[in-house]
């Protein structure tokens, strides 16, 4: 451990002991809830990549009656309408549960949630989560985690531990040649008995090592499957909404991930943020210091620092009235050993509530530092080749205006425009490979296993979300996001869509009867294969489904996914499941 690490360290304990230390207690009382996963309001979607999910991320509290910061626009779909969390709480659903649910496909579903220990002072929880596919597309993950909670008068002290497995199978299509005809590379392998001729790796961005040369036979006897392994243990101590004076959070993490087929790493990350009065207004300061350390059985694969480390520190001034906010800060990321030494980036954000719970505008001045670490870069694409290490992306940039309105009380929109400027964004390719031995279309390969390339990166957005809720008996949710990629040094976007969105909706048309409705859908998108451009088929899957609530402990559930049989692909080469669907039931206690 470096100088600076230790140092680094020795801050980190200090002030954690500081803050614990000189807390002062209050009186007032305050109750905590955690909110619980439903019993049954979604029977889960098995035609795209099943979610993972960090293990100590905490669940957003969704208020439809009022207004506040921007709406997430992220890629992944809401899973829970605001109205179907009121539903929730109105009817105060036991907490533990068990829910199981099966289909075509060998599809499997299920979820475990128990309180262990429930007072007023303490919280421990057990969740285990199962989500998977068995057909000829082989995707499963599965998840335990177990978070506990203390409360003091004024902050909480927490701790988790967590394990996730995810199993899948590359089913993807290999292809050759410059019109990208598929391949089998085994069959291939096989014309060649004698003297297998070799391959090498192209478009390689690695760091420490140069390009590869493996035989055909090796490419064609690639493992078919690969496992990964997450494991996270944390603990932290935070003040509690109610506190007054000095606020702060501070948390130690420990995570593990380990590809079966390729590296592990292992991050040791320490926060700590805190706020202190400043007249009627907040001056804090939020620290982060993330060690990334890197093993392989066969150190030659390693093709990257074994170890680096990143330091972030973000100080801001903070104004806070009845009717808006402003946050003025700056952000600024160290990497040391590895990259860009030096990540500055604008914090300014603002809200103001021109009529309070009918119109707000908000806008902001920002950018981050990210860590493309092994776990997230395989969170995002898991056919990844076993080896890759994506590089860290630097976005100096991002400015963003909108507004939420409501013109009713039961319609909320939200509308913006987002512009961002990256460094080193990447982008997933089929991995190339070429030999001198082949003559022909076959000297040049391309697998399902994916690459990254790298391009400096403009991207304009334009989105809305609008939420309808009828009565508490119909709700309808539309997200909508139009992206435009100005790529310095690729011809595309590769696999990126311009227009993204999805449609749903649940009518309760009983009190013990619920149909749900969802569409979605991905524009125009390209891959490519060499120096040619492939135009990908858009992604549109309709899903049905219906729940019936017997009572307070039983219901059940019906799910039909991909209504189309839309043969839409994930990533270049993996078409996703056709029609299927999914039968089960949920027993509260």
């Amino acid at each position: 451990m470096t100088t600076i690490q230790k140092y680094l360290t020795i801050l980190f304990a200090v002030l954690v002991l500081n803050t614990v230390v000189a807390q002062e207690q209050t009186d007032r009382n305050v109750t905590i809830e955690r909110e619980f996963q439903p019993v049954i309001q979604d029977a889960g979607k098995i035609t795209t990549l099943p979610e993972v999910f960090q293990v100590n991320t905490t669940k957003e509290r969704v208020d439809y009656s009022e207004i506040y910061q921007p709406l997430p626009f992220e890629k992944n779909i809401v899973t829970l309408s605001a109205e179907e969390v009121l539903h929730q709480r109105r009817k105060e659903s036991n907490e533990a549960f068990i829910r199981l649910g099966a289909g075509n496909y060998w599809n499997t579903l299920g979820d475990i949630a128990l309180p262990v220990i429930k007072n007023d002072k303490n919280r421990l929880d057990l969740l285990l989560k199962h989500t998977g596919t068995f057909g000829e597309k082989k995707h499963a993950f599965s998840q335990a985690k177990l978070g506990y909670n203390h409360y003091f008068n004024s902050y909480d002290l927490y701790a988790g531990l967590g394990f996730s497995h995810q199993y899948f199978n590359y089913y993807g299509n290999n292809f050759y040649g410059l019109n990208g005809d598929t391949l089998n590379l085994k069959t291939f392998s096989s014309t060649f008995p004698v003297s297998q001729p070799d391959y090498k790796e192209q478009n390689l961005e690695r760091i420490t090592r140069s390009a590869q040369t493996v035989k055909l036979d090796e490419l064609a006897n690639s493992p078919l499957f690969d496992m990964l392994w997450r494991y996270n243990a944390h603990v932290g101590i935070r003040s509690l909404p109610n506190a007054t004076g000095k606020k702060y959070n501070a948390e130690m993490a420990f995570d593990v991930f380990r590809s079966d087929n390729g590296l592990q790493e292992s991050i040791l990350e320490m926060k700590y943020g805190f706020s202190n009065p400043l007249g009627e207004n907040r001056f804090g300061m939020d620290f982060e210091l993330s060690n990334l350390f890197y093993q392989e059985t066969d150190t030659a694969k390693i093709n990257f620092w074994d170890y680096y480390a990143v330091f972030s520190m973000n100080p801001y001034f903070l104004m806070e009235r009845d009717n808006w906010f402003l946050r003025a800060g700056v952000k600024t990321a160290f990497s040391f050993i590895h990259g860009r030494p030096f990540n500055p980036t604008p914090d300014i954000t603002a809200e103001w509530r021109v009529l309070p719970k009918v119109l707000s505008v908000y806008g902001g001045i920002t950018g981050a530092f990210s860590l493309s670490t092994l776990s997230s870069i395989y969170e995002e694409n898991p056919y990844v080749f076993s080896d890759l290490r994506v590089k860290d992306t630097y976005t100096p940039i991002n400015t963003y205006l909108g507004f939420k309105l409501k013109p009713l009380h039961n319609l909320l929109l939200d509308a913006f425009i987002d512009y961002r400027y990256i460094v080193d964004q990447y982008f997933f390719e089929n991995k190339a490979y070429f030999s001198s031995d082949v003559v022909g279309d076959s000297a040049a390969l391309f697998t399902n296993r994916f690459n990254a390339v790298y391009s400096d990166a403009g991207l304009f957005r334009v989105g809305l979300r609008a939420n309808y809720n009828f009565k508490n008996t119909v709700n309808i949710q539309l997200k909508g996001v139009y992206n435009a990629w100005n790529v310095k040094t690729q011809l595309h976007a590769w696999m990126k869509p311009k227009l993204e969105a999805d449609v749903s909706a649940d009518v309760r048309i009983s009190r013990n009867l619920t149909a749900t409705a969802q569409l979605f859908y991905e524009g125009e998108r390209y891959a490519q294969l060499g120096s040619k451009t492939f135009k990908m088929d858009p992604k549109v899957d309709v899903n049905l489904g219906a729940t019936y609530t017997f009572n307070r402990t039983l219901s059940a559930f019906a799910k039909l996914n991909n209504l189309l049989n839309s043969k839409y692909q994930q990533f270049y080469g993996y078409e996703v499941q056709g029609i299927n669907f999914m039968l089960g039931g949920a027993v509260s206690f």
